[in-house]
């Protein structure tokens, strides 16, 4: 190819805007996606922290029901009439 040429195809730009274009959408999906990612994180970690509450809180009604049924036992309490 001859100088004259490779200057006519230096100085298109179309296929230059076409890439930047091309490179731009895709890092605006990326950082799209990087913001839906740290947003699924964020979810992840409150789901995480309500699935520990709400099991300490079961731990915490299996020993209630646990001792009233003990003293229940102990008192000889059958339910009954």
């Amino acid at each position: 190819m001859d100088e004259v040429a490779m200057n006519h195809l230096a100085s298109t730009t179309f296929p230059l805007i076409h890439g930047k274009d091309e490179s731009e959408d895709l890092a605006g999906k990326v950082l799209e996606l990087q913001e839906g990612l740290k947003d699924l994180l964020k979810r992840v970690a409150t789901v995480h922290e309500e699935h520990d509450k709400k099991r300490d809180e079961n731990i915490m009604l299996q020993q209630y029901i646990a001792n009233l049924m003990n003293s229940n036992a102990v008192r000889g309490d059958t339910g009954g009439k």
